[in-house]
């Protein structure tokens, strides 16, 4: 799988972002939002390492199959039979999820439902493979969230979701290239080498871009030890819509995962008018978007150090955009539990509007079908006089 300029551009970024220094007639980061996002980031981080060293040190992943797991994988593995026997290069999943939101304040109980299908086959020309095609389309019911998603037309309403529907050819890809075409992952930042969809773990793509999947094509591969990918889309996210002059330009480069230590770099140029308008808004807010990013993460035999942070414009206000996380998992990766810190500002006509969250995080997988997760999210700073609170997340998945 999965650009000199860009290099050069991120690194001027990551030594003149702290200080508020202009560039091109804009100023980037301001000091004081840099230093305080940093801080809290920072012990934050500390604090969850000590908890993992002595999490590790008790056992407390532990690992092996249960009878409840046993039985859970039994139907699982009677319909992979059956279907390998009817066509061995198709894998069909269903997916089915219950999500819960609470946020504290008293604006009530959310809840996000969905089913859905997953659907991988690999097609040949003359007995040689060719492409690979995935469908993954989901029907999703949203009630009484504290934030409805963009593809909703009201609080209370159901979509028709279409997460990833392309075809790769990937046949020369041993040659480095590879062409893709449908709707897929906008390659930018950390997303693009670890998919969240449908998890309560989340990077920044859909707050700060304003989309993270979307129709069109794009070329990757691997060359020299680099995995890349460039891509041109519609910029109308789940629908595919032409409204002006609607357009998502996005490119990442970087070192592949799975090294210990791993970095990309990345571009976002985009025209949003044909995404979709959020509830109680009339068309896409800031529809011009432009981004330059970095990204790494360090690898560890149980757990991970990530980042990514951004620079850009919103139409003619600055922004930038930036996470961290720890995790810790366990060997088989059935057990996951992470702490992020998430910061974003807008730049206002005086000072800048920012914004940072905590998150705490857990994930269990119960055999290869069945997922619990859990997460809780802290306000630690809002624009304006906004009140911080808390949020708390229950996800109960089932693929099989």
């Amino acid at each position: 799988m999965m650009h000199d300029q860009l290099l050069r551009q991120s690194a001027q970024l990551l030594e003149t972002s702290g200080v508020g220094i202009p560039i091109e007639g804009r100023s980037i980061l301001n000091r004081t939002g840099l230093l305080h996002f940093c801080t809290l980031t920072t012990s934050i981080i500390f604090l969850t390492l000590s908890l993992a060293m002595s999490a590790s040190a008790q056992g407390s992943f532990s690992t092996g199959d249960s009878e409840l797991e046993k039985w859970i994988v039994e139907p699982k593995l009677r319909f992979d039979e059956w279907l390998d026997d009817q066509r061995p290069s198709l894998e069909i999943a269903f997916d089915l999820s219950m999500r819960i939101v609470e946020k504290s304040g008293g604006s009530g109980t959310g809840h996000v439902n969905w089913v859905g299908i997953d659907l991988i086959d690999r097609l040949h020309w003359d007995g040689f493979p060719i492409a690979t095609i995935l469908v993954q389309a989901y029907a999703v019911e949203v009630r009484d969230l504290p934030a409805t998603p963009i593809i909703f037309d009201d609080s209370r309403d159901w979509q028709l979701q279409w997460r990833f529907v392309y075809l790769d050819f990937d046949r020369w890809s041993h040659k480095g290239i590879s062409w893709k075409v449908g709707h897929f992952q906008v390659p930018f930042g950390l997303e693009w080498t670890s998919d969240t969809t449908g998890t309560l773990r989340q990077y920044t793509n859909a707050k700060n871009l304003g989309v993270k999947a979307d129709w069109g094509m794009s070329a990757h591969g691997t060359v020299d030890g680099l995995d890349y990918e460039v891509s041109v889309t519609r910029g109308s996210g789940n629908e595919y819509r032409d409204v002006s002059d609607n357009h998502v330009f996005a490119m990442r480069i970087g070192a592949s995962p799975g090294h210990n230590l791993s970095y990309g770099v990345s571009y976002f140029d985009a025209q949003l008018t044909g995404q979709d308008a959020p509830v109680g808004m009339s068309t896409f807010p800031k529809p011009d978007r432009v981004r330059y990013g970095v990204d790494a993460r360090w690898n560890f035999p149980s757990f991970q150090l990530l980042g990514e942070c951004s620079r850009g414009t919103n139409d003619d206000l600055d922004v930038w955009s930036a996470l961290l996380e720890a995790n810790i998992h366990s060997p088989d990766e059935r057990n996951l539990a992470y702490l992020q810190t998430v910061g974003s500002a807008t730049k206002g006509v005086s000072d800048w509007d920012e914004r940072v969250q905590a998150h705490l995080g857990v994930k269990r997988l119960i055999g290869p079908s069945l997922s619990l997760e859990a997460q809780w999210t802290h306000d630690l700073e809002l624009p304006g006089n906004a009140l911080l609170g808390d949020t708390g997340v229950l996800q109960i998945r089932y693929r099989f």
